[in-house]
Order: structure tokens, then C-alpha cells, then sequence
């Protein structure tokens, strides 16, 4: 007995440890960098860059895991620790496959291609999302993970492997949830059908309950309802309440819906007070140049998006378009390192419950029709941006290696030819990954030509603490760009963009009381140190047109042109005459 647990033991400690080699070697031969902006501002709010001081209202991400990443930065603040805990639950979700294999009561032969199968598939499927990486993947690589553990989890294991399996799924369905809630709803149907699978079992002509099932589930809900606890503790005042209404209204207009046009509606506009200038204003995303922009005026505008796109679409072709966009990105090519190997592992699935385990066939229909099911949901409500459709991907793959796998084990001694078969994929796998870690590293070369340079730019900012700098949020953060550092600075920053989804927040709130900023029309209009920022192109469009028509007799002025990581920043002032 003590022999297996300490084999249990060394396999854990193996499987870590081929993960964070593999983490190591990618992290050196690349770098990690942030895909999009709303995980740098997450990251600049835990690490005290966005207030002055860490925060665990990362808004997105759980209060209780947000408030734990603060306290690292007050431990070591030169380190990025948001960016690698991101990449770090990755590499995690591997070690999780990996320790599956290395604990199994298999041959040396048979653990080394698992192995090698486990880091191709993962190579092939994670690497670019592992090197440029977002908060959603980063949910969707634990979820997938604690998924893949969770069904393959046996009753013909000592305790001590039980205790341990049982702790690692609850962990990654516990990092899940809090770093994204939506996604652990994802995994959520697949979990249920295999729980359903493991309590309900038929033997000596009845089905018997097995008790023991519940514990698991038990604790996983019983740890969430705690967190939503302190969610709710958290955010439990007026401020947060109304910032919640503002949040709901603006992510149905700028996500789903679209700014309501003028055209469609002006009285409307005009009961409002918005011009058509300050509608454009909108359109940008530059939310504090609308005068009267709070929560109130954000959710009549939402509601007003909704009802447009109403009349543009009736029921019926909303439904053909949900339907078209989940058929698109389930097939898109985009996705295909992991839309390929999960068509490969269901095909096995499916042969081999068709020629040995026809009973296999009920929850492998049940998964398909909840993933199915979900598809279809997430396509009529347009929300399948590229991350979540990728994490739907990798939740599938998940669900059905984990199958097969169960299924191979079970017949594997009668299946004809099955060593030449995981040799021949063992092969496949590690090819593809190879293939996939040269794109990723051309990938993080070209994103960090192309966006590091506001990254640089910001940094030059906050060498003049004395100046603010304004910038159109378009033009400033469409995606990440930042590296993953142990040299990061944590220091207040005063670039500044003209709205985006934590304005009106008491975050944002906070931030501007400790810039000293009451107003930031006003702040631009008069201040000797505020700067109008525009990017690449000497011309300040928008901007320039609003100000001219808003307050006849301002122009705006080039004072100096910044050249940072090769392009070129306009520094604008509101000046009079």
C-alpha cells in the first residue's frame, strides 16, 4: 500500500514537473504576452497600476481569486503575477493529463506514449493560446482539464489516488469558476452526465447508488457558493449596483446589439440630449465626452440598441442566424488543432462503443446533444466571439479524450493493431505541435511589433507623472500586446483612454480622484497638462470635429509628435483661437 502511494506521489510530482519544464521552454523561446486589453486591465487593477493601490475588483474575474493576486503585488510588485497565474492555470490543466497516465498501473512503455501523446495534443492545441493568452482560455484550459480528470476517474484506484484525483478535479473546477464563471457552466453538462455515469450503477440485475459520487460535486458547489458569497460581500453597495446596470447596458450595445442610430430615431436622441456629434463620440467608445453619461443613460441606450435590432430582425431570422454563426465557428478553420483531434477521438469513440460497450453510446450521445444544445444557445445570443468559441473546442476535446480513453482501456487487449495506432498519432501529434510552436513564436514576433509600442508608449507616460494623456480607446488597446514579465512596474498610470468597460466604476472613480481629475472634458479643455493622444496618423478626426463644433473658437493643436517602437504618437492640446 505504501508502495503505491508513494508511486502516486512521484507521479504527481513528475507531472508538475514536465509541465512547468514545458512552461519554462515556451516562455523562454517566446514569451507569453496578453492577447487582449481587458486582461492588462485586469492586470493593472490587481497590481495597483490602475488606482494607486492593489485591488481585487477585477470585475470579470472572482473577488476571491482577484483579491489573492492583489496580495501578491504587495508581496513582490516587480513581478507580473496576473500574466503568469493566467498561463500558470494552463500548464496546470497539463500536468492534470499528464499525472493521468503517470499514476496509471500501466507499463513504462505505455506511460511514455501517453506522455508524448499528452504534450502533442496539448502542443498542437494550447501552445498559441498558452504564448498569447486570455483570461477566458486560461478558464476553459483548467475547466477542460478538471473535465478530462473527472471522467476518467476509476473505482479500481488506491485512496490515496482517489483523495488526490478528487482534489485536483475540485481545484481546477475551483480556478473555473473563479476566473470565469460563464465557462464553468461550459463544462458544467459534461460533468453533470459523467457524475450521472459514475452515482448510477447496474450490477447483479439492479442499479445501485454508489454514495460516495456525491462527495466530490458536493464540495466543488459548496466552495462556489462561498465564493459567490464573498462576490456578492464584495460588491455589495450603491456605487457597484449602479456600475452593474451601466456593465449590463453597455455590453449589450457594444457586443450585441450596436449604438442605436440617430436615424432610426431622433426624437429619441433628443429627449436624451445627444447630438449627432456626441453620438459619434459613442461610437468610439469615448463615454466621457457624453454629456450626462451614468448608469440611467447607458441602460435607456441599451434599450434602445435592443429595440432596433428588433425591428431589423424578427424571430425566425434570428434563429437562421444563430444557427449559421454556431455552424461556422464549430467548422471554422481557425480552430481545427482542436476541432481535428476531437473528430478523431470521437470517431474512436464511437467505433469502439459500437464494436464493445454499446451502452457507451448514452452518454456519449447525451454530451454531444448538451454540447450541441450549447452551440446553438450561444449562437442565437451572438456571443461566440473567438474565445469562446475556442473554449467550447477545447471543453469537447476534453470531454471525448476522456471517453475514448476509457473505452481504449477497457477492450484495448482485443483491438487488432492498436500499438501502430498510437504510434501513428503519437507521431501525428508531435509534428503538429512542433508545427504550432514555430507559428506561435512568428505569432508573439509579429503582435509585439505590432502592439508593444503603446505598451512603450504608456511606460514613457509615467516618466512625466506631472502630464495626463488622453487617447481614443480604439486607437489605444484593440488587443493586449503587453509581455509577461518579472521586471513589471506597478506604477499609477496616466494614459488614460476616453471610456471603455470599467467607466463609471468606483475603480475608475478612485483612479481619477487620485490623478486629480473631477471632469475629464473639463481636464482636457483646461488643463496645461492634458494631452489629446492620436496614433499613426497626424490627424485627430473625430476628436478635432467634436471640440471645433462643441466650443466654437478651440482648435486643436499639435504641441509634439512622439516616435515610440517605430510609430508615431500626435500630442494634441485644446487651445483657443
Amino acid at each position: 500500500m505504501k508502495s503505491k502511494e508513494r508511486m502516486t506521489g512521484a507521479a504527481l510530482a513528475a507531472s508538475v514537473f514536465l509541465a512547468l519544464i514545458f512552461g519554462m521552454l515556451l516562455y523562454r523561446s517566446m514569451g507569453f504576452i496578453y492577447a487582449i486589453a481587458d486582461d492588462i486591465i485586469m492586470r493593472d487593477i490587481a497590481s495597483g497600476a490602475f488606482t494607486g493601490t492593489p485591488d481585487g475588483h477585477l470585475i470579470f474575474v472572482q473577488y476571491a481569486l482577484g483579491f489573492l493576486l492583489s496580495r501578491m503585488y504587495l508581496w513582490l510588485p516587480s513581478v507580473d503575477w496576473y500574466g503568469f497565474f493566467m498561463t500558470g492555470v494552463i500548464f496546470l490543466g497539463l500536468a492534470a493529463v499528464l499525472y493521468r497516465g503517470l499514476s496509471a498501473d500501466k507499463t513504462p512503455g505505455w506511460k511514455a506514449v501517453y506522455t508524448g501523446l499528452s504534450l502533442g495534443i496539448f502542443g498542437c492545441a494550447m501552445i498559441f493560446h498558452a504564448a498569447q493568452f486570455e483570461w477566458t482560455v486560461s478558464a476553459a484550459a483548467a475547466g477542460a482539464s478538471g473535465l478530462y480528470l473527472y471522467i476518467t476517474m476509476r473505482e479500481d484506484v488506491g485512496r490515496v489516488q482517489r483523495i488526490l484525483d478528487s482534489v485536483l478535479v475540485w481545484l481546477l473546477l475551483i480556478l473555473t469558476y473563479g476566473i470565469r464563471d460563464d465557462v464553468f457552466l461550459m463544462v458544467l453538462p459534461g460533468l453533470g452526465i459523467s457524475f450521472l455515469w459514475k452515482i448510477f450503477r447496474k450490477g447483479e440485475g439492479r442499479i445501485r447508488v454508489v454514495w460516495r459520487e456525491i462527495i466530490l460535486p458536493a464540495a466543488v458547489f459548496l466552495t462556489l457558493g462561498l465564493m459567490i458569497l464573498v462576490e456578492r460581500q464584495a460588491y455589495d453597495t450603491e456605487e457597484w449596483d449602479r456600475f452593474g446596470t451601466f456593465q449590463s447596458a453597455r455590453s449589450d450595445i457594444y457586443d450585441y446589439y450596436g449604438v442605436p442610430a440617430y436615424e432610426k430615431n431622433p426624437s429619441f436622441f433628443e429627449e436624451e440630449g445627444i447630438d449627432e456629434a456626441e453620438l459619434r463620440n459613442l461610437r468610439h467608445y469615448a463615454l466621457y465626452l457624453v454629456d450626462g453619461m451614468d448608469a440611467e443613460l447607458m441602460s435607456r441606450l441599451g434599450e434602445e440598441a435592443e429595440r432596433q435590432s428588433g425591428q431589423t430582425q424578427g424571430l425566425k431570422s434570428r434563429l437562421w442566424n444563430g444557427v449559421k454563426l454556431a455552424a461556422e465557428q464549430a467548422a471554422a478553420q481557425g480552430y481545427y488543432t482542436a476541432s481535428i483531434p476531437f473528430l478523431l477521438f470521437l470517431a474512436g469513440a464511437l467505433l469502439l462503443a459500437c464494436r464493445y460497450c454499446r451502452k457507451a453510446f448514452l452518454p456519449l450521445l447525451l454530451f454531444l446533444g448538451a454540447e450541441g444544445v450549447l452551440w446553438l444557445y450561444l449562437g442565437f445570443m451572438g456571443r461566440l466571439p473567438e474565445r469562446v468559441a475556442f473554449s467550447m473546442h477545447l471543453t469537447g476535446l476534453a470531454g471525448m479524450a476522456g471517453l475514448f480513453l476509457l473505452l481504449w482501456e477497457k477492450r484495448k487487449k482485443q483491438i487488432r493493431g492498436g500499438n501502430a495506432v498510437m504510434l501513428a498519432l503519437l507521431v501525428c501529434s508531435l509534428a503538429a505541435a512542433a508545427f504550432q510552436w514555430k507559428a506561435s513564436a512568428e505569432a508573439n514576433e509579429e503582435k509585439l511589433a505590432m502592439d508593444d509600442s503603446y505598451q512603450q508608449f504608456k511606460q514613457s507616460c509615467r516618466e512625466h507623472p506631472e502630464n495626463l494623456y488622453f487617447i481614443e480607446t480604439f486607437m489605444a488597446e484593440p488587443v493586449g500586446g503587453a509581455r509577461v514579465t518579472t521586471e513589471y512596474s506597478p506604477q499609477l498610470n496616466n494614459c488614460l483612454t476616453l471610456g471603455d468597460w470599467y467607466s463609471t466604476s468606483p475603480l475608475d472613480t478612485e483612479r481619477m480622484e487620485e490623478l486629480g481629475i473631477q471632469n475629464v472634458e473639463e481636464t482636457i479643455l483646461q488643463a496645461p497638462n492634458a494631452y489629446l493622444v492620436v496614433r499613426d496618423v497626424e490627424d485627430p478626426g473625430f476628436l478635432g470635429d467634436y471640440f471645433q463644433e462643441k466650443y466654437p473658437g478651440y482648435t486643436l493643436v499639435c504641441r509634439r509628435t512622439e516616435v515610440v517602437g517605430g510609430r508615431n504618437y500626435y500630442l494634441y492640446q485644446v487651445s483657443a483661437g
